[in-house]
């Protein structure tokens, strides 16, 4: 379905502040570095409960770290957060323009968030705390709170945090691109999405040996992320898949699959050995 957002870039930078609208949402997205934070207007958060991301790099993979939270006094909570926490480089605050976004049910999405952002294994969760179930939810209000999730899902990869799983977003996969990548010890079947990531099916197998090229690549690391997660895990002499994980690239999934450095577009084929490279020239 067609969706009309406006990125607004309040001090007339791209990575600076920025606010975000779906058209016909009453939710509101404001994303801003670290740097200046203290220049965002708060008057449309002030007593209002909202949803936020804190978000920074992590050298060890290729995947940023997030800690995802909740509040009903934002300015306080983020000074908290400024002065503890050393480690993040962006925020991005969710919130309702009519405040209709209760302290439940930003807590219920927080709750949402952090399953399904443990679920996808796309980032370094920082959150540490136990969560309780939050049983006092209507079914009624839940169906709503899923839209709400859903357009975080949207306007996350807009402002450069695409850390959710695509199917969040109700997105088909491809019919006809159904692919396979195989080598020492792996045999893969993945599927192109529609936008262009990789979706490796639980089942497949990769090379549990590293090539020594790899052991100093990027990749690798992800690799390692993927074991500690249990997204892979040693089954004999190979690793396999314990659930689907979707790859933001060919060439990442099939550096992982293959445990060595890989162009993706050619290493994946489909049923008649047709590379992918040669299925998107067509």
């Amino acid at each position: 379905m067609s969706k009309k957002i406006t990125i607004f870039l309040i001090d007339g930078l791209p990575k600076g502040q920025r606010s975000v609208r779906i058209d016909q949402w009453i939710g509101k997205a404001i994303c801003a570095p670290r740097s200046s934070i203290k220049k965002i207007d708060y008057s449309e958060i002030k007593n209002s409960s909202c949803l936020y991301f804190l978000v920074g790099p992590n050298d060890k993979n290729d995947l940023p770290n997030i800690y995802v939270g909740e509040t009903d006094s934002f300015n306080n909570r983020l000074n908290d957060h400024d002065y503890r926490k050393d480690w993040w480089q962006e925020l991005i605050v969710f919130y309702s323009v009519d405040k209709s976004l209760t302290k439940t049910s930003a807590r219920y999405l927080e709750k949402v968030c952090i399953e399904r952002l443990e679920k996808a294994g796309k980032c370094n969760l920082m959150n540490s705390n136990s969560r309780t179930d939050i049983n006092n939810i209507l079914e009624e209000d839940k169906s709503g709170l899923e839209e709400f999730f859903i357009n975080i899902t949207i306007i996350l990869p807009l402002v450069g945090c695409d850390v959710f799983e695509q199917k969040e977003l109700g997105l088909k996969k491809s019919n006809t691109l159904n692919l396979f990548c195989s080598g020492k010890g792996a045999e893969a079947h993945g599927i192109l999405l529609e936008d262009g990531k990789l979706l490796v099916l639980k089942g497949s197998t990769a090379t549990k040996k590293n090539a020594p090229n790899f052991e100093n690549h990027n990749y690798k690391n992800l690799k390692d992320k993927l074991l500690e997660i249990g997204k892979l895990k040693e089954e004999g002499k190979y690793l396999i898949f314990t659930d689907d994980y979707e790859f933001n690239s060919s060439s990442a999934a099939a550096a992982v699959i293959l445990a060595r450095a890989a162009s993706g577009p050619l290493e994946w084929k489909d049923k008649n050995g047709k590379k992918l490279k040669e299925l998107l020239d067509d």
